[in-house]
Formats: structure tokens, C-alpha cells, sequence
């Protein structure tokens, strides 16, 4: 039994990737991109919906929830005050951090399947 999560993660993991390189070859931001994103991601979960992980919590605790909102709370103030802040190379906005971080193909196409994968997983819990 411990066999079947391979069976199905290899074909998975392959299967992302090689989608990964043709959506990161599109045009970005187009409508074709934009559908190609969106229905990889509903596959992805829909298919991690449907082989739901023994034992995992339905519900989110907000203790356990509580710090991914500071988080995010942080994250969106330090994207706020670079943006009002200038000059812009001296203080970049997390989207100008993540454009140079991304400008590899190979690096769009792994951070793609990585999401295809934490679709998924969030979609099991």
C-alpha cells in the first residue's frame, strides 16, 4: 500500500512539469495563460479532493491560523511602504523581488508544479 502514493505522485510530478514549461512559454498575462493557470489549479484540486488524507483536521483552528495572517499582514505592509517609497531600486516591492527571482524559465516551471502540488495538499486537508 505504500507503493500507490509513488504510482501516482512520479506521473503527477512529470505531468506538472512538462505543463509548467508550456504555460511558462505562453505570453504572459493573456487570456490563454490566465485559463491554462487557473484550470491546472482546479485540477490539481479536484484531484487532491478526491483522496482525502487519513486523519487530517476539516477545520482550521484560529490559533493555528493566526500567524500566517501576521504573515501575510507583514508582507503586505512592507509591499505598501516600498511602494510609496522612492527611488524604487532602493526599495523594491516583493512583486519586483519575485519578477527577478523568476526570470528563469526553470525556475517559473518548478515554482508552478510546486503550486499544482500545494493545490493539491491544501485541497486534501
Amino acid at each position: 500500500m505504500a507503493r500507490a502514493p509513488t504510482r501516482v505522485a512520479l506521473p503527477a510530478l512529470v505531468g506538472s512539469l512538462v505543463l509548467g514549461w508550456w504555460a511558462t512559454g505562453l505570453e504572459p498575462f493573456s487570456g490563454r495563460t490566465t485559463a491554462v493557470v487557473l484550470a491546472a489549479g482546479v485540477i490539481a484540486m479536484v484531484a487532491g479532493g478526491a483522496r482525502p488524507s487519513a486523519g487530517s483536521p476539516r477545520d482550521i483552528a484560529v490559533r493555528a491560523a493566526a500567524p500566517w495572517a501576521v504573515l501575510v499582514g507583514a508582507l503586505a505592509a512592507w509591499q505598501l511602504a516600498a511602494y510609496v517609497q522612492h527611488p524604487r531600486a532602493d526599495h523594491p516591492t516583493l512583486s519586483s523581488l519575485a519578477n527577478t527571482a523568476l526570470d528563469p524559465r526553470a525556475v517559473r516551471t518548478l515554482v508552478f508544479a510546486g503550486w499544482l502540488f500545494a493545490a493539491g495538499w491544501l485541497a486534501r486537508r
